[in-house]
């Protein structure tokens, strides 16, 4: 399996209201000109990055490195730790995907390296902004408020940040303007783009940022460049929680481009710049952010924000290009910190389990739970790895232990429920799911998630109708057009409603034409006469797509089963030379030559060796069985195909898109009858 995913403006910039503009932190010298700091990231190569603080209480914490949010922020749970008083004041915090209520502390003091800041004034518990990055813990945002004290030099091709004082740093004179005006800092940008236009804009140096980004006015010199499409954006106020991502999509416009000129250097960029709000009424009544420049441009290079001198300077690195390991320093803290505690079980388990400790991580969740039985965190970490190394019974056994409700705000209930399914215990699952739904008080959170379970035990135990009724009611309660639409397409297939079936694949292409799924689906389904309108729902999800957002191998695939051979192998082609022929020879490149193949019904036997290659060694890989699946199904060996769909599903419970992969080898390759 390969999924295409849309790239996503993260862009956590807070914007913080105009009655109450956040003071700057109080540095304290002492006798400290500079200091020198690590870059903490995700995984090698993960544009956000991170720094660790020192907080009040000793503790190490790691918050988002982000020039462009006006205010710092911290999660609730770090407010509460530390005995932080929280006021709500007058006004909201304001970002790109809404606004939340005006929540404010202060951090008495906080330490960066050598520097100690006083009094930094933060927001507290603000939607869309990161609690984890991978398996690392994330305390927050460090804002303007912090990095307006310093001369920054972030270079990120060594993962460090040096800081000094102000006017510790000698500037260049070739470094571009910074125009400081206490909660934002901008610099000229010369923009070319890819069809030769070219303009200065003033954008906001953002470290949070993934790329450029064009706002409003902005981008107007290159309309004649840019594309139009749909596209999630997300930032402050996006809580994912509470909402699908389709509920996120807005309509923007992108600007190809060739280069740019910032900080005095002149870069090449074959990317493009997202232009949001292009198209806004100038009465629209939503935010306006000036254009940022972010990470991407910046990623090969040390950059200089000299904040007090006002200067912006993109110089080479002076260091060896590293690879800082994050989580295995992390775990290092984590251990030297706090030891064996059991409440820091979970976050020391995933750091080890990352770092290539499997046995480790097994051995910290397995005792912690000793003394903590009832952390549906820990054992939704132990059942994870249980399924990883396919010990099937133990997983479920780890979550039958814990409570319906508090698996599904971990969202494990309806992963538990269908791995009972997987396992060939539907009676079981079916008890199961029926007793948590009329143990569950009616206005429950987690209510829809008992209903999807039940829908899945009821399916699979040949009730398609109660079945049904039960995920309609699950998608009336969950926000969003796009809830559970392919559990519903599923339902309705067994209950040999064809069309309605294509009913839901339908909406949720045009809900989320991102998600290349449903077109596929739709071509299993349809008969002749509906190939026209399956053609003509391709053209109109790829019509709203920007250029290199298209899902070419669902769109192959959906073509190659509709009978349109020729077009869904040029679709693959298409695809396959954006998603795999760059990709350096590894598992990854194995996997995605077998599935683009395997799609287009082409070079069966190279792509069964290529799969083979990937999942050596990788057995716990879902997506990789997946192609497997794909691949002997189109070669028509329907036991190898069974198995793989039966392992991807089992690896990834609660997937329907996996579930459904079941149902079409079942349908293609019928088991006799007991």
């Amino acid at each position: 399996m390969l999924f295409l995913l849309a790239h996503l403006a993260l862009l956590p910039a807070a914007v913080a209201a105009p009655s109450y503009p956040p003071p700057r932190a109080e540095l304290v010298l002492g006798g400290a000109r500079s200091t020198s700091l690590d870059l903490w990231r995700a995984a090698p190569g993960s544009e956000k990055v991170y720094v660790l603080a020192r907080l009040p209480d000793g503790s190490d914490a790691l918050f988002l490195l982000d020039t462009g949010a006006s205010i710092s922020v911290v999660h609730r749970e770090i407010a509460e730790r530390l005995g932080l008083p929280v006021t709500t004041l007058d006004g909201r915090i304001e970002g790109l995907s809404g606004s939340v209520p005006w929540q404010r502390a202060v951090i008495p003091r906080i330490q960066l390296g050598d520097f100690q800041l006083n009094a930094l004034d933060v927001a507290v518990d603000v939607p869309g902004v990161p609690t984890m990055a991978g398996a690392l813990p994330i305390a927050g945002i460090l804002g303007a408020n912090v990095w307006m004290n310093f001369t920054c030099v972030v270079d990120y091709p060594a993962d460090r940040l040096d800081l000094y004082a102000p006017g510790e740093l000698a500037v260049p004179k070739r470094a571009a303007p910074l125009v400081v005006d206490g909660q934002h800092a901008y610099t000229p940008v010369k923009v070319r783009a890819a069809d030769g236009t070219q303009a200065t804009v003033v954008l906001e140096v953002d470290t949070g940022a993934n790329d450029l980004l064009f706002s409003g006015k902005t981008g107007e010199p290159f309309r004649g460049a840019s594309t139009q499409g749909v596209e999630p954006v997300l930032g402050i106020g996006a809580d994912l929680d509470e909402l699908p991502l389709a509920s996120f999509l807005q309509v923007t416009r992108r600007v190809p481009l060739e280069k740019i000129r910032i900080g005095g250097r002149t870069v090449v960029h074959p990317g493009h710049a997202k232009w949001y709000g292009a198209d806004d009424p100038p009465d629209s009544g939503r935010l306006v952010l000036p254009g940022l420049l972010g990470y991407y441009p910046m990623s090969a290079y040390a950059a200089v924000l000299d904040f007090p001198g006002q200067r912006f300077l993109l110089k080479k690195s002076t260091s060896v290009r590293r690879s800082f390991d994050a989580n295995k320093a992390y775990l290092a803290l984590e251990t030297a910190r706090y030891g064996a505690d059991p409440a820091r079980a979970a976050i020391r388990g995933r750091l080890q389990y990352v770092s290539g400790d499997a046995a480790g991580a097994r051995t910290t969740v397995t005792d912690a739970r000793a003394t903590r039985p009832d952390d549906v965190e820990l054992a939704a970490l132990l059942s994870w790895i249980q399924r990883n190394e396919q010990q099937w019974d133990a997983s479920n056994a780890t979550l039958a232990a814990m409570a319906p409700l508090a698996l599904a705000e971990e969202g494990e209930w309806v992963a538990y429920i269908d791995s009972l399914l997987l396992a060939g215990e539907p009676e079981r699952a079916l008890a199961a799911a029926t007793d948590a739904l009329a143990a569950a008080a009616p206005d429950a959170d987690g209510r829809d998630d008992l209903l999807v379970a039940l829908s899945d035990a009821l399916l699979a135990n040949g009730k398609a109708s109660q079945a049904s009724a039960a995920i309609g009611e699950a998608a009336s309660i969950s926000r969003g057009g796009s809830a559970h639409l392919i559990r519903k397409a599923r339902v309705a297939i067994a209950e040999g409603d064809r069309y309605g079936a294509m009913v839901n694949t339908r909406e949720l292409i045009g809900v989320y034409p991102l998600n290349g799924v449903p077109l596929w689906l739709q071509a299993t389904l349809a008969a002749p006469e509906d190939v026209p309108t399956l053609l003509s729902d391709i053209s109109t999800a790829l019509g709203r797509l920007h250029p290199g957002d298209e899902p070419w191998d669902f769109v192959g695939a959906a073509l190659v089963t509709a009978g349109k051979t020729a077009e869904g192998r040029e679709a693959l082609a298409k695809g396959y030379a954006r998603d795999c022929a760059a990709v350096p020879e590894g598992p990854d490149r194995a996997n995605c030559d077998a599935w683009y193949w395997a799609l287009g019904g082409e070079r069966l036997d190279e792509a069964q060796a290529r799969i083979d290659l990937a999942l050596t060694g990788r057995e716990w890989n879902s997506a990789y069985h997946d192609t497997a699946t794909t691949v002997a199904y189109a070669a028509g060996r329907g036991d190898d195909a069974r198995r793989h769909a039966h392992l991807a599903a089992r690896l990834s419970p609660g997937d329907p898109y996996l579930l459904w992969q079941i149902d079409r080898v079942d349908a293609k390759f019928p088991q006799p009858a007991p």
